[in-house]
């Protein structure tokens, strides 16, 4: 047993023994340990051992000193989790205009104000100045990130809770393994919750509990929740702005950020040219060497944009969030179920088009024989003038001859599209077509039903199931009367319903009138197709084809982008109007506004030409007279008509979004290069320096309303192939291509073209099922007119007859339908056991943890980046003074009583751990300032972390202060005590006495404690630390 000796507090020494005693660990589990020091190692500091002194040189060289100086820099980087910007010109008060003046004051008053709110927040914030923008990078410490994740009630991964996947068998096992992208490992979660916090997986390491999209999603709740105005201001005035939060969007409303967003993950492919980022891709498949975890949007860019692979669902939802990839795999199993119709569909249009053809060809026919007998009745009349030279000839030959002339190319090139074009629109209708629209009514069905299968799995493995019953209000939301909560008393502030009601009323009058707006413009388009088309009766058939049905097709379009870009201001507005409780209320009520415009917008049109531009043909458009009669042309066929106008609108429609998002941001990227290469860029903004990522991630477009511009353009398209599906058989194969070709686009986009989208959180896709529903049902009536009324298999029957296939196919439709419903169930039955399973794990777990006491001090400490990485570190911004982009505008005195703005002072003014006060640190009590470490110490010699990590000193309010690096701040020296002479006692009188120390110290700062303590004692312990002065 070795000999070591402890100062009792009298300035004597006394020898102790060493021996085992169980070392408690955070999660409270009891692990015997041996603390006898191992050979070659020396004792801690507050066990002394004597030995002899060696000198120390006072002084060390100057390159060692700055490589440590560099290390500590290095670890004191943060992850940047948010990023709001303003311009600079909004901080400068050098305007003679007074209405401007006072707008810049008020934006800076705001922004100082949210600046501390969010110190409040503990949230640490630094500032950059680049160019014409200050930009804010915002980074929340792992204990903040804690509380918000336990308010929001987030679920998180148990330890050691890993649930098993089936593995993949049958015929095709092979073939699936190739195509499957995920590889992630699902846990049974549970909500956050501080005081058990022992029970989540990987709650040791701060770094990478909470994923960078989580980190931001956290931070982006806290924003949204700050509240900046003044409690007499909202008591005083009574509008609506003055009750609600004002937060982050009551900032970027009233301009005092221009811009709120996120970083995406570092990659070294978004600096590369295209050809060189195709040739590192090859060489990196060559070798295999690419690390996924190291570049996540190159393994989805390697997945997700392929062609014969399946999704990567689970990436996509660990870095864009549920909301976003609750559309994708929405989009990706309609795209699985379009293959089936889409192949019927072929097979229905070939034999139409095959029927067309024929019917073509004895047109043709009989159009030559036509010509023949004409040509022969020529030959005849002028045999008969030549031999007998009468007048009743001549006059006969006159009346059956036109003069001649030469057809111009361009007229026979138009006459031979137009007979095309009629073979191509007759293909659309024949007899078979009625029992296609039967099949695309029942697959529906049965598409809603195993997407309601699969939502509920997905759901369940990404432990959003319950989401919805435990969303927050929104922040924009305000209540003007208070009630108790029905479920703990507390006082709830709530809007009543009838002011409510009346707000809906409102919005229900606004959009029928905007209804009737677009109603109005598309028959303005009718009646000038009608008009023009009388005018050019005579005319050629180039310039009847280019003056009516062309420029009344963009007529149309037009008018339906200008009303659609309208009437979406205005739904916003309304829907803000109405003050909704929860985001997904609001966005439930924003959904039905606009389906219902675009619904009329969209389908005003073909539904006249299926149904109503038949009845124009006696009496003309209004009563009008014969002449202005709209017909469906020399046949009466309107259904060819209608199939022509959905086949063009399914095709047309996508273009202004892959417009929108591919050619006008690849334009602008062109026009900044050309801007550009043709000025002077600083050296130091090279393609490899944090402040061009940062500007790079700011130019970059923003993603907006990401799913609601999508699923509002699928949906559109999912009711031209319901509605009209007797009408167009191809219609599978266009919205198959469409969803193909778009999931990559916007694949391609959310990665490397747009900033990257805060991770929102959703339990499935909302309103958009009720929709899709809708759509179903309207379908089933939609085609059964289309069958009785317009279809050539029931154009020419008598109306009893229609009105009993409309009765029948709805009836037989229906029960099918319902019966499909019944039978497929809504949920798997393995996802219902499994969930029972999980509640019962996760209820078990939280009783059995023990309760944790708040996070102590090396807890509270900021996640730091690892020093070994092969990338820049882009994401990270360091809290020490930064020389090189340090703000070099000082306050001007004569300001007013603003104070400092933001884009003034020094880093430590601006960017603090925690709110700044003016008392100081009480004294060091961390775990290593209580071991007491000496510079000899094992874990020194070992390189450890605390080597080169400055020391963070907490105070009793647990207010976070850093020590200065060496280059700010001399350390002062301390003396230490001389060594004493060794007492020479026998070992069966020394006395024995417990220390417990572990590898890694508790989180709850003791490290030394007495044997027969039944319980970890606390700061405030008066039994701590243990007295050793009776010695």
């Amino acid at each position: 047993m070795s000999e070591y000796y402890q100062e009792n507090g009298n300035g004597h020494y006394v020898p102790l023994t060493v021996r085992q005693l169980p070392a408690l660990r955070t999660n409270g589990d009891i692990t015997p340990r041996d603390l006898t020091p191992r050979e070659g190692e020396d004792p801690p500091s507050y066990l002394y051992k004597p030995k002899k002194r060696s000198k120390k040189k006072k002084k060390k060289k100057k390159k060692d000193k700055m490589e440590e100086e560099e290390k500590s820099a290095q670890q004191l980087q943060r992850r940047i989790d948010y990023v709001l910007s303003f311009k600079k010109e909004d901080s400068d008060y050098d305007s003679d205009d007074e209405k401007e003046f006072e707008q810049k004051k008020k934006k800076k008053m705001l922004r100082k104000k949210f600046h501390s709110a969010i110190k409040g927040e503990r949230l640490q914030v630094r500032e950059e100045e680049l160019g014409e923008n200050v930009f804010l990078l915002i980074h929340a410490p792992f204990a903040r990130l804690c509380e918000e994740a336990e308010d929001i009630k987030l679920e998180m991964p148990l330890k050691g809770a890993e649930i098993k996947k089936e593995e993949i068998t049958g015929c095709c096992a092979g073939i699936e393994r190739r195509l499957i992208t995920d590889n992630e490992v699902d846990y049974v979660s549970a909500p956050f919750m501080m005081h058990k916090r022992s029970i989540y997986k990987g709650i040791d390491e701060s770094t990478t509990f909470f994923s960078p999209s989580l980190r931001s999603y956290l931070v982006h709740s806290i924003l949204l929740n700050i509240d900046v105005k003044d409690s007499e201001e909202s008591a005083d005035v009574k509008d609506g702005d003055s009750l609600r939060k004002q937060g982050l969007p009551f900032m970027l409303m009233k301009k005092a950020f221009t811009e709120a967003f996120i970083l995406h993950e570092e990659s070294p492919y978004e600096y590369m040219d295209e050809e060189e980022v195709e040739q590192l891709r090859a060489e990196s498949v060559m070798r295999g060497d690419f690390d996924p975890k190291q570049d996540p949007r190159e393994e989805m860019q390697r997945t997700w944009c392929r062609w014969f692979k399946y999704q990567p669902l689970w990436k996509i939802r660990n870095y864009f969030g549920e909301k976003i990839s609750f559309y994708f795999a929405w989009a990706g199993c309609l795209a699985s179920m379009l293959w089936v119709p889409m192949l019927l569909g072929l097979a229905i249009w070939g034999y139409g088009l095959f029927l067309s053809t024929i019917e073509y060809k004895d047109r043709k026919t009989e159009q030559e024989t036509a010509e023949r007998e004409h040509q022969e009745l020529i030959d005849e009349i002028e045999e008969n003038i030549t031999l007998y030279n009468r007048t009743e000839d001549k006059d006969l030959l006159a009346n059956i001859t036109s003069p001649e002339y030469t057809d111009s190319f361009v007229t026979s090139l138009a006459d031979f599209g137009l007979e095309m074009l009629r073979v191509f629109q007759d293909s659309f209708d024949s007899d078979v077509t009625p029992y296609f629209a039967l099949v695309i009514c029942l697959w529906g069905t049965i598409f809603q039903e195993l997407w309601k299968r699969k939502a509920a799995k997905l759901a369940y493995e990404w432990d959003v199931d319950d989401y919805e019953d435990t969303e927050p209000d929104r922040p924009e939301f305000y209540g003007t009367k208070e009630r108790p909560d029905p479920v703990n008393d507390l006082p709830d502030w709530y809007y009543p319903f009838y002011r409510q009601f009346l707000k809906f009323a409102t919005s229900f009058s606004i959009l029928i009138f905007m209804v009737m707006l677009v109603i109005a413009s598309a028959l303005g388009v009718i009646v000038y197709r009608v008009i023009v088309g009388l005018l050019l009766q005579n005319s050629s058939s180039v310039e009847q084809i280019l003056f009516t049905s062309l420029a009344s097709s963009l007529l149309n379009t037009f008018s339906i982008m200008i009303f659609g870009k309208i009437y979406e201001y205005i739904a916003y507005k309304l829907t803000d109007w109405e003050n909704h409780r929860t985001q997904s209320a609001y966005e439930n009520a924003l959904i039905i506004k606009l389906f219902a415009f675009q619904f009329v917008n969209s389908y005003s049109s073909l539904f006249y030409i299926a149904f109503f531009r038949s009845l124009t043909t006696e009496q003309g458009i209004f009563n009008l007279g014969p002449k202005y009669a709209d017909g469906c042309g020399d046949t009466g066929n309107c259904m060819s008509m209608l199939s022509l106008q959905v086949f063009t609108l399914m095709i047309f429609k996508p273009f202004p979004k892959f417009f929108k998002d591919i050619i006008l941001p690849w334009i602008k990227k062109q026009i900044r290069k050309c801007r550009k290469g043709n000025k002077i860029v600083d050296e130091a903004m090279s393609k490899k320096d944090r402040y061009y990522f940062l500007l790079k991630e700011h130019q970059k477009p923003p993603v907006g309303n990401f799913t609601l511009a999508e699923y509002t353009e699928k949906i559109i398209m999912y009711g031209f192939l319901m509605l009209f599906s007797c009408a167009n058989p191809v219609a599978p194969l266009i919205a198959l291509l469409v969803l193909l070709i778009d999931i990559r686009i916007d694949a391609g986009r959310l990665l490397w073209f747009n900033q990257r989208p805060v991770s929102l959180i959703a339990g499935n896709i909302g309103m958009w099922f009720t929709i899709l529903d809708f759509l179903n049902f309207a379908g089933v009536v939609t085609n059964s007119f289309l069958i009785a009324f317009t279809a050539e298999w029931g154009r020419t029957k008598p109306l009893t007859q229609k009105l009993w296939i409309i009765i029948g196919f709805e009836h037989i439709v229906f029960a099918v339908k319902i019966f499909i419903a019944a039978v497929i169930p809504d949920v798997p039955k393995e996802i219902m056991l499994a969930s029972r399973r999980e509640r019962y794990q996760v209820s078990q777990a939280i009783d059995n943890a023990e309760n944790q006491e708040p996070l102590s001090c090396k807890e509270v400490g900021s996640p730091m980046r690892p020093l070994v990485s092969p990338f820049q570190g882009f994401n990270y911004f360091f809290l020490t003074q930064d020389t090189k982009h340090e703000n070099k505008y000082p306050p001007d005195d004569e300001e007013d009583d603003l104070g400092e703005s933001l884009n003034y002072g020094t880093n430590k003014d601006l960017y603090p751990l925690a709110p700044l006060k003016e008392e100081k640190p009480s004294q060091d009590i961390s775990p290593r300032s209580l071991l007491g470490e000496a510079e000899g110490s094992p874990e020194k010699a070992a390189g450890s972390e605390s080597d080169h990590v400055p020391k963070l000193i907490y105070d009793k309010d647990g207010n976070t202060y850093m020590e200065d690096t060496p280059r700010m701040k001399k350390r002062k020296k301390k003396k230490k005590p001389k060594s004493p002479p060794p007492l020479n006692i026998p070992s069966d009188e020394q006395p024995i006495y417990t220390v417990s120390t572990h590898p890694n110290p508790p989180p709850y700062g003791f490290n030394i404690f007495n044997e027969n303590a039944a319980a970890r004692p606390t700061y405030n312990d008066p039994a701590y630390p243990p007295d050793y002065s009776n010695v």
